[in-house]
């Protein structure tokens, strides 16, 4: 393209836990280019360098704008919630990026919810204490670095980090605040009295946005070496599930998403906050939409594409081999399995269950195996408790939101894992629809980085079709559902329920 566009080109950023992601594209979402590059994160896979992880996403913007020939007339960023940095009054980083799967802030939530009561603190702001939660973060480095808690200007989270590498300012969304539990999700403010808790205080948190507004724009330097022109607004677009949700459709209340990566969310979006208590008892959080206007309840899931991950290291040997390859080796295997049901049930928790029915203690474990199973099987039945628990997810915020939902609709990067899609088409009682687009958060971004512009961030849609089951499969995956599968992850664990080993019963 040369000369001056007619139309805008906008950029869109995922800094996601396994990769970031960028793309560019239209106003109405055509991809003109993409790229991704490995997210970078250290030997325990609790910690990124900063400066690594934001030349990992500034390098996939890089490889857009060099593809294309031109860059983008706005940015927009998303990423992964909860893990953050902070950073001193000149915005250098005081410590590595700490990942919301860091568990050494344990201990600092259990004081959390002994000391100032789960509910209460899930009622205000949204969320349920866990290690993953910065406040908890910020008590953890208050006794174990003082010093850190003490010259900490402002806390940067991964999608912050990005912007301000390439604005020079520190701002976030509404929706990374409200995953902090420092943050009102009422009244939209921090709260001070739960900072204080960590030696912290609103003067020290990052100023948050409106939706569609820029944090800052892009100087000449940083432009230059990117590519792009410099006075390039730059928006954080917000929490990559709900991005991701949005860019997919779903918007209205009675939707929901599922957002499939190396974790997984459900999201059910209403119109007015749900009944909290009830929601806070199923171990679920809720809060804002992107758009500020839509309550939404998410339910997580830590071991999703994970599951297959964890198969490829351990049981394939996989763990030096290529994204491409491990995809390849894994559908193979899982092709082999045949259409139907496994008839092996597999608990999906490789770190315990946070929702529903709440249960740290679970772990993955796969009951029904027999001597005619073999590995493709045992990969298949992954996927199956994985779409159970997902169906569980989505079944419990329809009893929160008082109907079962419209449409549930599939997102992320492992729905190209056609046959995980089929299993959840098959378990689920809904109409599920399948987000065509690979990479939902970083057009949802996008979107958002063309409110900058005056653009309506409403007008793109990925587009999306449906994923029908036949009808003999659904019916026995339905079956298997209710008559094993909620019976089996809700009996309590003792110490003789095998880990990979063969149990009593039917399986699913």
């Amino acid at each position: 393209m040369s000369g001056r566009r007619r139309t805008p080109v906008l950029a869109g950023v995922d800094v996601g836990t396994t990769h970031c992601k960028a793309v560019l594209c239209t106003p109405d979402g055509t991809v003109l280019a993409q790229a991704q590059r490995r997210t970078p994160v250290d030997a325990s896979g609790h910690a990124h360098d900063v400066a690594r992880l934001v030349g990992a996403a500034l390098e996939a913007l890089a490889a857009c704008t060099a593809a294309a020939g031109y860059g983008p007339d706005a940015v927009g960023i998303t990423g992964m919630a909860e893990t953050g940095a902070p950073l001193d009054a000149d915005g250098t980083p005081l410590l590595p990026a700490l990942s919301w799967s860091d568990p050494r802030p344990a201990a600092h939530a259990e004081r959390l919810r002994r000391e100032h009561g789960a509910a209460e603190l899930h009622e205000a702001t949204g969320v349920l204490p866990s290690p993953k939660v910065p406040l908890a973060k910020w008590l953890w480095l208050r006794e174990e670095n003082p010093e850190v808690v003490r010259r900490m200007r402002t806390w940067a989270g991964a999608a912050d980090l990005v912007a301000h590498a390439l604005t020079g300012a520190c701002g976030t969304h509404a929706t990374f605040a409200q995953r902090t539990m420092a943050w009102d999700v009422h009244t939209g403010v921090w709260r001070s009295d739960l900072l204080a808790l960590a030696g912290l205080d609103a003067d020290r948190m990052p100023a948050v946005h409106p939706p569609g507004a820029p944090v800052g724009r892009i100087g000449a330097a940083t432009a230059g070496a990117l590519g792009m022109a410099p006075g390039v607004p730059v928006v954080v677009a917000g929490h990559d599930h709900l991005v991701g949700a949005w860019a997919a459709g779903v918007r209205t209340a009675g939707e929901a998403a599922d957002s499939m990566g190396t974790a997984e969310a459900v999201v059910t979006l209403a119109d007015a906050a749900p009944d909290v208590r009830a929601t806070g008892r199923q171990g679920m959080s809720y809060g804002r939409h992107v758009d500020g206007v839509r309550w939404c309840t998410v339910a997580g899931m830590s071991s999703s594409g994970a599951l297959v991950e964890w198969f490829c290291d351990r049981l394939l040997g996989l763990g030096h081999a290529s994204p491409e390859e491990r995809y390849r080796r894994f559908t193979a295997l899982v092709e082999q399995a045949g259409q139907e049901p496994t008839g092996v049930c597999a608990e999906p928790y490789l770190h315990g269950r946070s929702a529903p029915h709440p249960d740290l203690a679970r772990r993955l474990a796969l009951h029904g195996l027999e001597l005619r199973h073999g590995l493709p099987e045992v990969a298949k039945a992954l996927l199956e408790g994985a779409s159970y628990q997902a169906r569980w997810m989505a079944d419990v915020q329809a009893e929160l939101a008082g109907g079962p939902p419209h449409t549930v609709t599939l997102f992320g990067g492992s729905v190209r894992q056609r046959t995980w899609a089929a299993i959840k088409a098959a378990v689920s009682p809904w109409r599920t629809l399948m987000c065509d687009a690979p990479d939902a958060a970083c057009l949802g971004a996008a979107a958002w980085a063309g409110a900058a512009l005056g653009l309506d961030p409403a007008a793109p849609v990925a587009a999306r079709h449906p994923v029908d089951a036949r009808p003999e499969a659904a019916d026995a995956y339905r079956r298997a559902y209710q008559s094993v599968f909620l019976p089996t992850v809700t009996a309590p664990v003792t110490a003789s329920r095998p880990v990979m080993g063969p149990a009593s019963g039917a399986g699913c």
